[in-house]
């Protein structure tokens, strides 16, 4: 008898979903509501391995419709969802051959195991707000309800790149599949960067077929904070409604996660305020109590008619520049939290800075410092004054915490694309426990003594984010009695926008108008000039930036050439600075392979000379240890 016309119509009202294959599986018939039913399209023609999933469930009904023989069991579809299939193959003369599929889900919408969990979520919520009991409970009480055979959490850390597990239901039992979590597969990396809950596949339980788990992300209200993994038993499939229900449940538990986190951080926050309070008060005390008491004495003197010390002036200034430091340490951290510290980048030479502020502890401390830098020049864009605060604070450190007497070096390393600046003592060192935490503010090592060493603990997190603004870093290297070496790398400038930096001429000569007239030759010529006729008063402006050479009359008298050299002796210098002297012969106390020009200037000389002396200092091997004494005249090399 053929089929009614209205076959389909009562078809729709089944939950099950009915194909029929041929023995290659190739699809004969289906009805129309097959998609909706099994989640899969088929059509005449199609094969049904286009719709299945490869594995054991599909073999086996394909050896049953080949066999014609009946079968039921569990097949996973292409869309990821499992679903039991029932094999009733045709009789022996039906024509086609073939065999009858009937498609059904084995999800289960259960709303009640749903409530149940979200009041079990709900009580571990109310009795303990720390992460990992939260999502402790939450597991127990998902395997208890939900129907699942496994469950698991997985929380971001702090930025949101990793995952690490917080809790799983079966702790207790032996290692399993699941326990191999891979953050990168698909269904995981999909599940967080979508925020919607994905499907896969977990095999490896030798000759099963494996089984469904859904990823669920945890979805706070402003971001996902990681992941609720549910394992079904074998056989068994997530329909559209669990996941729905699931994925609301895991929205509640994401909540609780973030509360959780926020009060941990609130409290965090709160003895770290406390603790600076405590250390603060302290550090701004310490210099109020003696600036008072030398204050109150200079005013009973004063009161008097006595004198006062100079000795007692300085020792208050002393105190009202420590005063300075540790407000302006405040308030820079005040600037970073705000993004208001704003730099103000120039070219910049390393080796020059260093040298300079290397100079200023040893005129200040009693104490050895090293100093190693390139003979090539190490040119960065950076503000000065920041990055000078950088190294003064690195070497106030080494000091504070290096014993007496022992040595600090300061090195300067070239690298390609990199400028490094490595500042190496041989102190107290930071336990290895402390070490990735000492960049944080107001942190200060387990072996620091708050009576021995001052500090707010916000020198080093200044100086890493200073060093971040430029593009850089600040990293550390120590060990716990044996010192510490930090180092700041710094972006290079490219080698065309070095090459426009104008050299840089010291010239000195006690005739102001063939003075005049060597400075307009040479800048013309694209050099920086700076003269320095009593000497002395152009040297101390030229401390900031390298000099290239200096140009000496030689016809200046003893005297006047005597304090320009040793003037500039004193001033903190890289290098050694090659000295052209201009004059009709060598005085007496120039060296013989010293470089002479005509004086009267004659301008193509004067500039021929001045290239060639440069061209000459810059192919010149490195003889001169950087933290040597000085040369004889013809260059001046560092002080040591």
């Amino acid at each position: 008898m053929p089929l009614p016309f209205d076959v389909e119509d009562a078809l729709s009202c089944l939950p099950q979903a009915l194909v029929r294959v041929g023995p290659d599986l190739v699809v004969q018939w289906c009805e129309q509501d097959f998609a909706r039913k099994a989640g899969v399209a088929l059509r005449p023609g199609g094969s049904l391995l286009e719709a299945l999933e490869p594995g054991p469930g599909l073999d086996a009904v394909a050896l049953a419709v080949r066999e014609r023989r009946p079968h039921t069991g569990p097949v996973i579809t292409r869309a990821l969802h499992q679903v039991r299939v029932h094999v009733k193959p045709g009789p022996g003369e039906a024509e086609p051959p073939g065999a009858w599929l009937v498609v059904e889900s084995s999800g289960v919408d259960d709303e009640g195991a749903f409530s149940l969990a979200v009041r079990e979520i709900a009580r571990a919520v109310g009795e303990s707000l720390e992460v990992d009991s939260v999502c402790a409970a939450a597991v127990v009480a998902l395997v208890r309800c939900a129907q699942v055979r496994r469950a698991e959490v997985y929380l971001c850390d702090e930025e949101g790149v990793e995952l690490r597990r917080s809790a799983v239901s079966d702790l207790a039992g032996g290692e399993s599949p699941e326990d191999a979590f891979d953050p990168e597969e698909d269904p995981f990396r999909q599940a967080l960067a979508m925020r919607q809950a994905q499907l896969g596949i977990q095999r490896g339980y030798g000759d099963s077929l494996g089984s469904i788990f859904a990823a669920v992300p945890l979805c706070a209200p402003r971001r996902t904070v990681g992941l609720l993994l549910l394992y079904k038993e074998q056989g068994t499939s997530f329909s559209a409604r669990e996941l729905e229900l699931w994925t609301a449940a895991a929205n509640q538990l994401a909540v609780a996660v973030e509360n959780a986190r926020l009060l941990r951080e609130a409290k965090s926050a709160l003895q770290v305020r406390e603790e600076f309070m405590s250390i603060a008060s302290h550090e701004l005390k310490t210099p109020l109590t003696p600036l008072k008491l030398g204050l109150y004495t200079m005013e009973r003197k004063l009161a008097q008619g006595q004198s006062v010390e100079l000795s007692s002036v300085l020792k208050s200034k002393r105190q009202v520049d420590r005063l300075v430091g540790l407000v302006d340490d405040l308030l820079d951290a005040s600037r970073l939290d705000m993004g208001r510290l704003a730099l103000a980048l120039a070219p910049l030479e390393v080796g020059q800075l260093v040298a300079e502020v290397v100079d200023h502890f040893r005129a200040a401390f009693d104490r050895p410092f090293a100093v190693d830098v390139p003979r090539e020049r190490v040119w960065v864009r950076g503000d000065r004054d920041r990055l000078e605060q950088v190294l003064v604070n690195l070497l106030e450190n080494a000091h504070k915490y290096s014993p007496p007497g022992e040595p600090i070096s300061v090195r300067v390393e070239r690298l390609t694309g990199e400028a490094r600046i490595h500042v190496q003592d041989h102190g107290i060192g930071i336990p290895g426990a402390d070490q990735s935490q000492v960049f944080q503010r107001f942190y200060r090592a387990r072996n620091v003594s708050h009576r021995n060493f001052g500090g707010l603990g916000l020198g080093l997190f200044i100086s890493h984010s200073i060093a971040r603004l430029h593009g850089g870093a600040l990293s550390l290297a120590s060990a716990e009695g044996q010192g510490s070496t930090f180092t700041v790398g710094l972006p290079r400038m490219p080698a065309h926008e070095v090459k426009k930096l104008p050299r840089r001429v010291l010239l000195l000569d006690e005739d102001s108008t063939l003075e005049a007239m060597a400075e307009r030759v040479l800048c013309s010529e694209g050099y920086e000039v700076l003269t320095a006729r009593d000497g002395a008063e152009a040297l101390r402006r030229a401390t900031h930036l390298p000099v290239d050479l200096i140009v000496l009359s030689t016809t200046a008298t003893h005297g006047q050439a005597g304090v320009f050299l040793e003037t500039f002796a004193t001033l903190p210098r890289a290098r050694p600075v090659p000295i052209l002297l201009a004059g009709d012969a060598r005085p007496w106390w120039a060296q013989e392979e010293s470089s002479l020009c005509t004086r009267p200037y004659v301008a193509d000389e004067l500039v021929a000379r001045v290239r060639n002396v440069l061209t000459q200092e810059r192919r010149r091997p490195a003889e001169v240890s950087p933290s040597g004494g000085e040369s004889p005249l013809g260059t001046l090399a560092p002080r040591a």
